[in-house]
Formats: structure tokens, sequence, C-alpha cells
């Protein structure tokens, strides 16, 4: 999903969304939007907060960063982890590439207190290589519209956030292919067509019941949850990155009707379609 309108974010930057359901929040890490980015000199934030913990992976380049009154600078292959609840200013001297992630989950805000104590905002480790593997495979998936388990990217994003610890060692992960990420994978690719459970069912010839068990286990979602999600997700980004009418957009994220679609969006996200537009990307 390419990125517009952001001054300093050059193309072929891409942003991703993500629509989270009560369990996720509930128990596991989880991502509420990321991003792959390359910027020019003039690229600069400065905010004040968002409850949101930023990781940021630099692949090349040099970022600046000003924190709690301290100043920082991250060089290729530096992470940057800030506590966005607290106020933050970070620019580009010149050319950068980078990838980062808004995450929370449980005992996060925690977690990057004791690290942010312990070595400031920029990680310089032996374990960032094994970090940014890790980083690059989670962009992947959303960029290629892959189905993930709430629970896989739990696992990995604890893994990347302990590995800033000298002595934690990531484990791996390999997905297969089962009928719940076909599931998924049928889901996010016809957002504007039937998803009922029935229909999805019979695309991958099991019953109902068995469906639902099959997915709940792997995504912690049912079916008709997940659908909900990933169109919330795929609203998100037209939102952002295109004019195009929310009616337009309520159509092309399977709702008959406007307000159907902003009765939806506003439940889940907490603000309505129009508002979520209007403001600015944290």
């Amino acid at each position: 999903m390419l990125c517009q309108n952001e001054t300093g974010v050059l193309p072929g930057s891409e942003l991703f969304f993500s629509t989270i359901g009560s369990t996720t929040r509930r128990l596991f890490y989880y991502i509420n939007s990321c991003g792959h980015y390359y910027c020019e000199r003039g690229y600069k934030i400065r905010r004040g907060s968002i409850e949101n913990l930023l990781l940021m992976y630099i692949e090349s380049g040099t970022m600046h960063v000003e924190y709690e009154g301290r100043s920082y600078d991250a060089h290729a292959g530096d992470i940057i982890l800030m506590d966005c609840t607290l106020p933050q200013y970070y620019d580009t001297p010149d050319y950068v590439e980078f990838f980062w992630m808004h995450i929370l989950g449980v005992n996060s805000f925690e977690l990057c207190d004791h690290l942010t104590r312990a070595r400031g905002v920029v990680h310089r480790t032996a374990n960032n290589e094994k970090n940014a593997v890790m980083i690059r495979h989670l962009l992947s998936e959303y960029k290629n519209e892959q189905p993930f388990s709430d629970s896989d990217h739990s696992r990995i994003l604890h893994a990347i956030l302990c590995n800033l610890m000298p002595d934690a060692i990531p484990q791996e992960n390999t997905p297969v292919d089962t009928p719940a990420r076909q599931t998924a994978k049928f889901i996010e690719s016809h957002l504007n067509e039937d998803l009922s459970l029935q229909r999805l069912s019979q695309i991958v010839n099991l019953s109902p019941s068995h469906l639902i068990r099959l997915f709940q286990q792997e995504f912690q979602h049912s079916p008709h949850e997940y659908v909900i999600l990933a169109r919330m997700n795929h609203a998100k980004y037209l939102l952002k990155t295109t004019s195009k009418p929310i009616k337009a957009i309520a159509r092309e994220v399977g709702y008959r009707t406007e307000s159907s679609f902003t009765n939806a969006f506003t439940e889940k996200v907490g603000i309505s379609p129009r508002r979520f537009r209007e403001v600015p990307l944290g």
C-alpha cells in the first residue's frame, strides 16, 4: 500500500493498518500500524501523546531523535524504541530508509521503560540483525497480504523486544497453508463480496462448525470477526491514501450503504471514517 501526502516521504514508501479484536488486545502483543519508508531530508515528526510504542529499524542513513530531554542519532542497523505517550521528535538529516511499527501489548510499556532506562532509545546489540529479519518478515506479510495468526505476531514482537536485551534468543516459525489460512487469504482478496460463513465453508470444503473451530484456534477470531477486521484495515488505508468518497469506500470493502459502514467502522475503530481521515497519522 503506497504512502502518499507525507512531507519528506519518497515514492515507493508503504504503510499498513491493523484493526485489533478485543481478545488480541487483552492477551497479545500486536501491530496497530506499520510501514517501510524512504525519506529525504526534511522528513520530521513532532507529536505529543499517542498510546503506542514506536519501533524503528534503520536500514540505511541516519535518524535524529529527541526524547525526554536527550538527543540521539540512530544509524544503519540501529533500532529505535520509544514510548509514544511521551513527547518525541525525530527527523532525517539526509536520505534514510527505515521500517517502523506502532505496537502495543500486555506489559509493553513496562518493558519499554525497562529497556529505555538501561540503554536509552537507540539500541545497538548483537541481536539487531536477528531482529531485522523478523521485522522485515512482519512487514512482508502486510505487503503481500498474507494471513497471519495473532499469536504468531505476538510471539515475534515479544521476541524482538526481548532481543534488545543481549541474552535473549529469537524463535523461528514457518507458517503452513492450513484451511484456516486458505480461508483468510480468500477473505483478504474478496472483501467486497459475500463472505458469509456458508460460502467460506464451501471454499475449503469444511462444515461451518469445523471451520469456526479451526479458524478460532489459528487466528483467535471467528471467520466473521476476521472479515470485519480485514474490511476495516482496508478501509483505513483507503481513507488515508485516497480521496475516494466514503460511500465508494464502503462499497469497496463490502458494505451496501455508507451508514452501515460508518456504524461498523465507528464501533471497531472508535471514531468515524470522516474523523479518521482528518486525524494526522501518528
